[in-house]
């Protein structure tokens, strides 16, 4: 069973990768506790961030400092992300429960996916062909050309202890990524969709329209930060923060939010 508990992870690098705790933060967890109504909500972290949208936030935690893993299974973690997704797997392990990114944001009970199911996972869009370049470049693409990249690990649903969960952390024995690379969500996104097609019985896979869409492009961003869109399939919203901050989220405000009629801003007026 999975347990109404929800986690996020920030702060860990004492820079906070140059993105300090902001209102785009503050309304990540806002939206997800306003609309699954959890059990309650862990903050992991190492370097406790602070500033007003965090002294708001706060009450509504239980704070869990975590410590920063520097390899796994003897394998090298290069780049702050890749201890995130390690630290996440290993508090899924020990705790269960719904696992968000703190780019995101909650438009739906999650609650309503579990199904009887004890894992829960969402396909990733992508375009075709796939590279680095291509993703860096932020071209506008057909659409009909979207095709399934793997399962993305922004939003995870899992039991305690899970089985898929503790294969999928296992698999890290074989890490490879020294950072930006070709391996790079090689753990985060591809592994886990080959596991998935070997152990079918353990995961339930829920469609790219569930929580990461729209895309990560600059059509995608604009329709979810320039343009009022309606998507019923959504249950969370990934705002891809690598992506959107310095356009979009870096200089977001309650005055802003208020002021433009943008698919996220709708949504975030609701939990100001």
């Amino acid at each position: 069973m999975i347990p109404n508990i929800i986690h996020f992870i920030f702060g860990l690098q004492a820079d906070f990768g140059k993105k300090p705790f902001s209102l785009v933060h503050y309304l990540s967890i806002k939206s997800a506790y306003d609309v699954n109504k959890p059990d309650k909500i862990y903050f992991h972290y190492c370097y406790e961030p602070g500033g007003y949208w965090w002294d708001q936030i706060k009450p509504l935690l239980t704070l869990n400092q975590v410590e920063m893993p520097e390899s796994i299974f003897g394998n090298k973690l290069h780049h702050f992300a890749h201890k995130a997704d390690v630290v996440r797997l290993e508090v899924l392990r020990k705790f269960g429960g719904i696992y968000m990114d703190l780019d995101t944001i909650s438009v739906k009970p999650l609650l309503e996916l579990y199904d009887g199911h004890d894992f829960v996972i969402g396909q990733q869009f992508t375009h075709e062909p796939f590279s680095l370049r291509l993703r860096r470049s932020l071209k506008t693409f057909d659409y009909k050309f979207l095709l399934n990249r793997g399962l993305c690990n922004a939003v995870i649903l899992a039991s305690k202890d899970n089985p898929f969960v503790n294969i999928w952390y296992d698999s890290y024995r074989h890490f490879r990524s020294n950072g930006r690379d070709q391996y790079w969500d090689e753990h985060s996104v591809i592994i886990p969709q080959k596991l998935a097609a070997k152990h079918r019985d353990l995961v339930k896979i829920v469609s790219p329209y569930r929580f990461h869409y729209p895309i990560y492009d600059l059509k995608g961003l604009a329709n979810l930060f320039d343009q009022k869109r309606a998507f019923p399939d959504a249950y969370v919203h990934h705002l891809w923060e690598t992506l959107s901050w310095e356009p979009y989220l870096k200089n977001l405000t309650p005055d802003s939010i208020h002021q433009v009629d943008s698919t996220y801003n709708m949504l975030a007026r609701k939990h100001l």
